[in-house]
């Protein structure tokens, strides 16, 4: 006699894409397969896809891996990466309006912003707003424009501007 040996199939798992805005929780990672055999479903599959740690934009993209995935004893898994992209969360940012009397000094140039995310503080805020050049009651008001205010490479500011105006001195006569 002798024996019929059978061997694992080789089968394709390539792993999908997948993206999320900076603090998001993670979607789920899927994967495709090439075809299954003798009638199998995909119920053959145990086990799961994993990532490498990280959740900042400058970070990844971040290796989407095999993990603990399996098709069993009857398949040997040929695995194909994929990666998962952390994308800038989308941060309303509104210049508050602001005013001076002529001849004083500008008040500071300030804003409110809208929710942080990951735990994140206003110290991801650098730079500063800038307004458009005049001293004048007359020339104004002026913009308050972004400038350089950035919340870093996490965050795409959506801006919205304010004015400062000027008011006119008291003259006493």
């Amino acid at each position: 006699g002798n024996n019929l040996t059978i061997t694992p199939y080789l089968l394709t798992v390539t792993a999908n894409a997948q993206s999320k805005i900076y603090g998001a929780i993670d979607p789920a990672l899927t994967y495709a397969n090439g075809a299954l055999q003798n009638g199998d479903t995909a119920s053959v599959f145990t086990g799961g896809l994993t990532r490498v740690a990280g959740e900042t934009v400058a970070g990844g993209p971040y290796a989407i891996n095999q993990g603990t995935l399996s098709a069993g004893s009857n398949y040997t898994i040929s695995y194909t990466g994929g990666n998962l992209t952390v994308t800038p969360y989308g941060l309303a940012v509104t210049a508050n309006a602001q005013s001076k009397i002529y001849g004083a000094l500008d008040p500071s140039l300030t804003y409110t912003n809208g929710a942080l995310q990951n735990g994140d503080t206003a110290a991801v805020f650098s730079g500063g707003l800038t307004r458009l050049a005049g001293e004048t009651v007359a020339g104004g008001p002026y913009a308050i424009n972004q400038g350089t205010l950035s919340a870093g490479s996490n965050y795409a500011i959506s801006y919205t501007g304010g004015n400062l105006t000027v008011n006119p001195a008291a003259l006493t006569i």
